[in-house]
């Protein structure tokens, strides 16, 4: 990414908050394997998953977006919080006892237990574990490394800022696996595979959303800051 082509800002009001919400939206239900293969609109991927977790974790002042200078465009955004405030908002709402409709949101936060209760091996304190829900690229920007330097700057400003020791990554894009490991040295401590995953719909009732699904696994992905 050309320092003078693009620039890497700390999401801080609501204004650009919502424009990085729908630009991952965007993004997720055109490009991304498991989004387009539960054919989740834009719209309802927005008001379901990206811009609740952008509002719950804009205060932290950790999430990223990126400019294109000549433009002001945002042209690429990640949702980025506290791991340990994440799992604290959840258990306050009771999410067991939600109505979801994208399945995924439900498998990914079942990984988020998982890593905490084993992957971790240590106590989860505030400041401690960054986490990555969601991060996007407009495709006519893809191939420049936005998603590396954007990552980057993430790691950098949660590192000095507020302490920050680990990453934990998870995705569903293996374009995103290969970033996350071989350029920020992650290790994979839990891989879940979609298609035997056994969705709890509603509390009882059981299904295999993902039987068909052709993407690949899912990993959990520590690193270390």
């Amino acid at each position: 990414m050309s320092d003078s082509e693009y620039i890497c800002e700390i999401t801080t009001n609501e204004n650009d908050a919502r424009v990085c919400a729908l630009l991952i939206a965007e993004e997720f239900s055109a490009h991304n394997p498991i989004t387009c293969f539960d054919q989740i609109t834009p719209t309802c991927f927005f008001d379901q998953s990206s811009w609740p977790l952008m509002k719950d974790m804009l205060p932290e002042h950790l999430s990223v977006l990126v400019r294109h200078r000549s433009t002001n465009e945002i042209v690429a955004a990640t949702i980025a919080g506290d791991l340990y405030l994440e799992r604290q908002r959840k258990h306050l709402c009771d999410i067991s006892n939600l109505s979801h409709t994208i399945p995924v949101d439900v498998l990914l936060n079942e990984m988020d237990d998982l890593f905490i209760s084993r992957d971790f091996g240590q106590e989860l304190k505030m400041n401690m574990v960054l986490h990555f829900p969601f991060c996007a690229v407009r495709l006519e920007h893809s191939g420049k490394g936005i998603l590396t330097q954007m990552m980057q700057f993430a790691c950098k400003n949660a590192r000095e800022t507020k302490g920050f020791q680990y990453l934990l990554g998870q995705t569903t894009h293996q374009a995103t696996r290969h970033v996350w490991i071989k350029k920020f040295a992650g290790k994979e401590v839990t891989i879940i595979d979609p298609t035997t995953w056994i969705w709890k719909k509603n509390g009882n009732e059981l299904t295999y959303p993902y039987k068909n699904y052709k993407g690949g696994s899912i990993p959990n992905i520590l690193i270390k800051l």
